[in-house]
């Protein structure tokens, strides 16, 4: 098991009230530091939408992304690999990048008009800044009880993903059902898993749900990161704070697509085990 975790928020929509330095950017950058014994691994979670925000806060957080051991994409959104390009020249190594394979295909949105919402690189400019692609559908081991889920199983009715994402499947233009979505799951020691979303476009709880099946463990310690209910009803946000509620978390850290509404329901809900997190946050485990 893990026995210290560290979560540096680098890039996240909101400006951080506590420090004014850093950048927001619509997005999510998230870089974890974890600690086995005498074993540490930086593990960077996507890469924000711009390389100028990522490298301005990380430079302003101490961040020395030479030590990265991996780079996981939770997903094939412009909003979470924009700045993956510079962050690999910042690199200087071959270093293995985690994603689904579905992440690469063309992503669109439609929403007043068509717009392009996927990774704004190609797989050869990828390969070229030395970065590994290591596509999976299954559960990606990065380092001794840390793993990315790869594909989620969707198992409810209510997280849908919404109609005007889009994608291309046999020249034609389909409805993306975003089956590239992925989280880190970490197993804290004498805690339970701490989760790590980027978007949760497969659903919160089916996240959490995914994560305890793969591990076999039914504690959840912690989740942290996008929420996608930013597009909810009232109806599929109250359902998200009641079966969050029976998963009983010690730690609920939301932000970037989690929108307002259901901000305020989980503050309302979960108190002081909430936290609204901003660019420049920086959560211990």
């Amino acid at each position: 098991m893990v026995d210290e975790v560290e979560l540096k928020i680098l890039v996240e929509d909101t400006k951080n009230p506590a420090k004014p330095w850093i950048w927001s950017e619509h997005g999510l950058a998230i870089l974890v530091k974890a600690r086995t014994n005498k074993n540490e691994v930086f593990i960077l979670l996507d890469t924000g939408t711009t390389g100028k925000t990522i490298l301005h806060n990380a430079y302003k957080m101490n961040v020395d992304f030479s030590k990265l051991n991996a780079i996981v994409l939770s997903h094939g959104h412009y909003d979470h690999t924009g700045g993956l390009l510079d962050v690999l020249k910042c690199v200087e190594k071959p270093i293995a990048i985690v994603l689904h394979p579905d992440a690469l295909k063309p992503k669109f949105v439609v929403k007043p008009r068509i717009r392009l919402a996927g990774i704004p690189f190609t797989k050869w400019q990828i390969e070229q800044h030395g970065g590994k692609l290591l596509l999976s559908r299954g559960v990606a081991p990065l380092a001794e009880d840390i793993w990315a889920t790869g594909q989620i199983e969707r198992t409810n009715k209510f997280e849908k993903v919404p109609e005007r994402f889009l994608t291309i499947e046999k020249e034609q233009f389909v409805h993306d059902e975003l089956f590239d979505d992925q989280a880190l799951v970490i197993d804290c020691a004498g805690e339970g898993l701490l989760v790590v979303t980027g978007c949760a476009h497969a659903g919160v709880i089916n996240t959490i749900r995914y994560a305890q099946k793969i591990t076999g463990k039914s504690r959840i310690y912690a989740v942290v990161g996008g929420f996608h209910l930013v597009e909810a009803d009232e109806e599929r946000i109250e359902w998200t704070v009641q079966v969050l509620k029976e998963a009983d978390p010690k730690f609920i850290g939301a932000c970037h697509c989690t929108g307002k509404k259901a901000l305020k329901r989980l503050r309302e809900e979960f108190g002081e085990k909430f936290v609204e997190v901003h660019a420049g946050t920086v959560l211990s485990f």
